[in-house]
C-alpha cells in the first residue's frame, strides 16, 4: 500500500457514504456515523482512524506547544487520550463499543471516540 493509499481510502468511504443531494442542501460538514462504520470494511476502518490521526497530528504541528488562548482546540486531548492505542487498537476498541452499544450508532464517530475510548466516563 502506497503511502496515498490511506488518504484516497477515507475520502472514497466519505464521498460513499453521504449521500450528495444531503450536501447541497444542508451545507454542513458530513459526519460519519456508527451506522457508516459497522458498514465499512476492516480496511476503510483503519483509513478513516490513519486519516483522523494524521489530521490531529497535522494541527498538533501547526499549533506549536504553546498556542495562544484564541487558538486552543480539542487537539490536545485528543493526544493525550488517544498516545496509548496503536491506530488498529483504536479501530478494535470502536468496534466493541458498538458491538456493546448498538444504541449509539447514530451518532458520529468522532463523538463516540472521544467520549467512549479517548475519555470514557467523561460527560457526554
Amino acid at each position: 500500500m502506497t503511502k496515498r493509499t490511506p488518504l484516497l481510502l477515507i475520502l472514497a468511504a466519505l464521498f460513499c457514504m453521504t449521500p450528495a443531494p444531503s450536501w447541497a442542501q444542508t451545507k454542513t460538514f458530513p459526519a460519519v456515523t456508527g451506522e457508516n462504520w459497522i458498514c465499512a470494511t476492516p480496511e476503510e476502518r483503519l483509513a478513516f482512524i490513519t486519516g483522523l490521526t494524521t489530521m490531529i497530528e497535522l494541527e498538533k504541528e501547526v499549533q506549536g506547544p504553546t498556542p495562544p488562548a484564541h487558538e486552543r482546540t480539542l487537539i490536545p486531548g485528543w493526544v493525550r487520550g488517544l498516545s496509548t492505542f496503536t491506530l488498529q487498537e483504536i479501530v478494535d476498541a470502536l468496534d466493541k463499543v458498538y458491538q456493546e452499544h448498538p444504541d449509539l450508532k447514530a451518532r458520529p464517530v468522532v463523538e463516540v471516540l472521544w467520549h467512549e475510548v479517548a475519555f470514557p466516563g467523561t460527560d457526554k
